[in-house]
């Protein structure tokens, strides 16, 4: 028997209504849907309930209902268990999600008959040096790692190295390292490059920069990116966050490496569209 997760977005789906719709036709299907076990018990779906973990390392599939950033924190959850991820777009723009609202039993349908593919998507990991502490918990990303000023800071000063070779020292509001995922998120509205997904490359792109020449560089992700904090002021304040879901404070001459992560955030497409199609429906904006 499939058993297939559902992750709802209780801000987008607040009465399970979307989310119930479906574990209707799961079981009419012949399948096992299951939901978080919080989720269950505040809306009395008990026997559905399971723990998450439990949830992402048993399912076949997980239907993931919201928006693209819906799909990137699950996709950032459930990186370690391989678990294929089909999106449900209850939003308004979606690059990752396979169909909206209204074709989810017939996307859902694709993936029962086998009539799918998946996109294994570049993930990315960042490790915070601060100070002589040095972190060896790393924090992931599918669409890219930021580092940007603090509310009170005038600018931010990164030094940047790539695989210990410098590249140059970054004056701006901040800075992206962006997927070829994420080239299509911030890193696009930045002025940053577009990336095919399926690329195994990185884009460094800088923030508002405060120099003309300062610019985006694409490099492998086979590199190691390492970015030291600078500042003239001792109490200039750096923010990083994660698909802009993390928020960590960080101070002058903190370290941080970023490279490629051993996982990846596997995606189901049941549409035949290229991504070059999509690109030109989501940019024109036709993209609902």
């Amino acid at each position: 028997m499939t058993i297939a997760g559902i992750m709802p977005n209780l801000e987008k789906d607040e009465d399970l209504s979307v989310t119930k719709r479906l574990i209707t036709f799961l079981e009419n299907k012949g399948c096992c849907p299951y939901i978080p076990c919080d989720i269950a018990k505040k809306f009395n779906l008990d026997k559905y309930g399971i723990d998450e973990d439990r949830l992402f390392s048993i399912a076949d599939f997980i239907i993931v209902l919201g928006g693209d950033g819906t799909l990137l924190g699950i996709g950032r959850r459930t990186a370690k268990y391989n678990t294929p991820l089909l999106g449900i777009n209850l939003g308004n723009l979606g690059f990752l999600t396979a169909a909206d609202n209204l074709g989810a039993e017939y996307a859902i349908e694709k993936v029962l008959e086998n009539d799918y593919k998946v996109e294994k998507r570049l993930m990315i990991e960042a490790y915070i040096n601060k100070g002589d502490n040095i972190n060896n918990d790393s924090i992931i990303a599918l669409n890219d790692i930021c580092i940007t000023r603090g509310a009170f800071s005038k600018l931010v000063e990164i030094d940047v190295y790539a695989n210990k070779e410098y590249l140059d020292t970054v004056r701006a509001d901040g800075i992206i390292i962006s997927t070829p995922t994420g080239s299509t998120a911030y890193n696009l509205s930045a002025g940053g490059p577009i990336l095919k997904p399926d690329t195994k490359i990185m884009a460094i792109t800088p923030i508002c920069p405060h120099n003309l020449y300062s610019r985006s560089i694409v490099i492998s992700a086979d590199d190691v990116i390492t970015m030291v904090m600078r500042s003239k002021s001792n109490d200039s304040e750096f923010l990083l966050s994660a698909d802009g879901q993390d928020a960590i404070k960080m101070k002058n001459n903190d370290i941080v490496r970023i490279k490629k992560s051993q996982f990846y955030t596997t995606i189901i497409k049941t549409e035949m569209k290229s991504f070059y199609d999509i690109l030109r429906e989501k940019l024109s904006g036709n993209g609902g």
